[in-house]
């Protein structure tokens, strides 16, 4: 969403005492990575600058498709790391970050207040909250992508190239069917890459984890379909799509229904990857409304 569009949106209407938070602001257009990451210090000072302080409950919400959780999420994945690890991205504790279920539709559903004050936090000083470095246990980058063992890449390690068993990788593709199937747009240049997706990769669509109601879906649910998209168990996870929006919305998911996978996401687009000569070719959070020592985020 442009940041001017978002913050209109949200002038037009939001949760009482939630601040604006702007995906063009948090994160930035790199070459590759349409949300590229900021190093620890910078994103620091922007979080800072909302007013979220050392300790605080983030709740983040936005609105739009899939309950507005593509966008809240990638915000999230930066806060929150799985429930049995104590740090996250960039430090938040894990057990104070939170989605609101749904996001502001699921508010509206339900009849309760809306504002349209641009809420100013803090009105004096920043936040005091302070990010540590540890973008690399969450997120894995190209360079990696293509590091070897032996003869083959690690985006190489799945059953399909014939990897062995132990070395496995679950390479999880967040993209929509038609996209990963090659039937909708794949966004990647047709006369430069063949094919919709890499082999080996199993296609895993984070929009299906949603109700028609914009809700989640239960947990018992979430784990079945994982199961049946190709997810073995004791291995790694990765999870990637085009910008990392809903391959951070997936691995936000996974880490909640199934606290004991620790998945990363491959934050840029496909593009690198795909034009690599090397390569074969492509072929229900709770609502949780305490306000007491929380704050309340709307992303766009």
């Amino acid at each position: 969403m442009e940041r001017e569009k978002s913050k209109q949106l949200y002038l037009s209407g939001h949760i009482p005492d939630a601040a604006f938070m702007s995906l063009d602001a948090a994160l930035f257009p790199s070459q590759y990575e349409r949300f590229a990451l900021y190093p620890p210090d910078i994103f620091e000072k922007y979080i800072q600058m909302i007013g979220v302080n050392e300790g605080e409950h983030i709740i983040l919400y936005a609105r739009g498709a899939l309950g507005g959780m593509v966008f809240s999420s990638r915000i999230a994945w930066l806060l929150k790391a799985c429930a049995l690890i104590s740090n996250t991205s960039y430090g938040h504790d894990p057990e104070k970050v939170s989605l609101l279920d749904g996001g502001l539709a699921s508010w509206m559903r339900q009849g309760l207040e809306l504002s349209t004050d641009d809420v100013q936090l803090p009105v004096g000083d920043p936040g005091n909250w302070k990010a540590h470095d540890k973008l690399s246990e969450y997120n894995i980058k190209f360079e990696e992508m293509e590091d070897k063992d032996g003869d083959k890449m690690y985006l190489e390690r799945t059953d399909e190239v014939g990897w062995k068993v132990s070395g496995l990788v679950n390479f999880l593709d967040a993209r929509h069917r038609g996209q990963f199937n090659g039937t909708e747009d794949t966004g990647l240049d047709p006369y430069r890459v063949g094919g919709s997706n890499i082999p080996g990769f199993k296609n895993a669509p984070a929009a299906e984890l949603v109700n028609d109601n914009g809700q989640l879906k239960s947990k018992d649910e979430i784990r079945q379909w994982l199961y049946a998209n190709g997810y073995k168990s004791d291995k790694p996870v990765v999870t990637l799509c085009n910008t990392g929006m809903q391959a951070s919305m997936l691995a936000q998911i996974i880490s909640y229904a199934v606290p004991e996978i620790s998945p990363r996401v491959y934050n840029a687009s496909f593009a690198p990857i795909a034009l690599k000569e090397t390569l074969p070719s492509f072929s229900k959070y709770s609502l949780v409304l305490q306000f007491l020592q929380e704050l309340l985020v709307e992303v766009g």
